[in-house]
C-alpha cells in the first residue's frame, strides 16, 4: 500500500498570517488611539465654546428648593412646545413685573430664535432643557454630554447668556445624570411644585396646586399651556397676598 505524503503548510504562508495579524492589531490600536484622540479634542471645544460657570464646590445633587428661611419662590417654564401660548404668559409676566426662568429644547430655540429673544429681552432667563426632549436615564454618557452641550451652544448662539442651569426633560435624573451635568458646569434643577398642567387641569386646579401649596424657596414647574397662562395671574396675586416675592430661580439660588 502506498501511502500519500503529507502535505504541509509552506513557511512563507505562516509567515503572512502572522504579518496580517500583526498589521490588524496595529490598526486597532490606531483605532483606539484616534477615537480617544478625537474625545480628547473634541470635549474640551464643546466646553470652550460656550460659557459656562465651573462651579467645583457645588454639590452633585439635583436642586428641589432654594432657602428655606426666605420668603422666596420661583416659577420655572419648560419649553418645548406652547409657542402659541407663550405671548399671553410673557404679557402678563411683563405687567405683574415677575421674572421667570426658561428652560428650553435646542429643537424649539432652533424654530423660534425671535420668540426666545424676545424672552431674553423681557428680562427672563434662560436655560437648558436639553437638545431634544429626550429621556435622560436612556443617554449614555456621551450622550448626555451632547444633550446639554450642544444646546447650551445653541442657546448661547441665540441670547448670548443662558445659564448653567439643566432641567432633564420628563424629570429624569439620578446620580450619574446629576454628576454628568455638574462636572460639565451646569446644576440640576427640578421643583418643589408641580402644576401637572401638561394634563390640562382646570385653571381653578392650576391655582390651587401652587398657591395652596407655596412655601420658602419652592420652585413651581409648569409649561406653556392655555389654562396655565389663564391661571397665572391669580398665581401671582395669590402668592404675593401670602407674602412671597417671586423671582427667577437663579435669583432664588443665590
Amino acid at each position: 500500500m502506498v501511502r500519500k505524503p503529507k502535505r504541509c503548510i509552506e513557511p512563507w504562508i505562516v509567515l503572512d498570517i502572522r504579518q496580517i495579524w500583526r498589521r490588524v492589531g496595529t490598526l486597532a490600536l490606531l483605532g483606539v488611539w484616534f477615537l480617544s484622540l478625537v474625545f480628547a479634542i473634541t470635549l474640551p471645544y464643546w466646553r470652550s465654546s460656550i460659557d459656562v460657570m465651573v462651579m467645583s464646590d457645588a454639590s452633585p445633587d439635583p436642586v428641589y428648593r432654594g432657602d428655606l428661611d426666605k420668603a422666596l419662590m420661583s416659577f420655572a417654564v419648560n419649553v418645548d412646545w406652547g409657542e402659541e401660548v407663550l405671548p399671553e404668559m410673557l404679557a402678563t409676566l411683563k405687567a405683574h413685573g415677575v421674572h421667570v426662568t426658561f428652560f428650553v429644547t435646542g429643537r424649539w430655540a432652533k424654530l423660534f430664535p425671535n420668540m426666545l429673544r424676545q424672552m431674553a429681552q423681557a428680562g427672563h432667563e434662560i436655560a437648558n432643557h436639553g437638545m431634544k426632549h429626550d429621556h435622560p436615564l436612556q443617554l449614555g454618557d456621551w450622550e448626555l454630554t451632547m444633550h446639554v452641550l450642544e444646546n447650551q451652544k445653541l442657546l448661547t448662539e441665540i441670547v448670548g447668556n443662558p445659564l448653567p442651569l439643566y432641567a432633564p426633560p420628563y424629570g429624569e435624573v439620578d446620580r450619574r445624570i446629576a454628576a454628568t451635568v455638574k462636572n460639565l458646569g451646569f446644576r440640576t434643577i427640578m421643583w418643589t411644585i408641580d402644576t401637572i398642567d401638561w394634563q390640562e387641569p382646570s385653571i381653578e386646579t392650576t391655582i390651587r396646586r401652587v398657591v395652596d401649596k407655596a412655601q420658602n424657596g419652592a420652585i413651581v414647574l409648569m409649561h406653556p399651556k392655555p389654562n396655565t397662562a389663564k391661571a397665572l395671574p391669580q398665581i401671582i396675586e395669590g402668592l404675593r397676598q401670602k407674602g412671597f416675592q417671586l423671582v427667577s430661580v437663579g435669583e432664588l439660588l443665590k
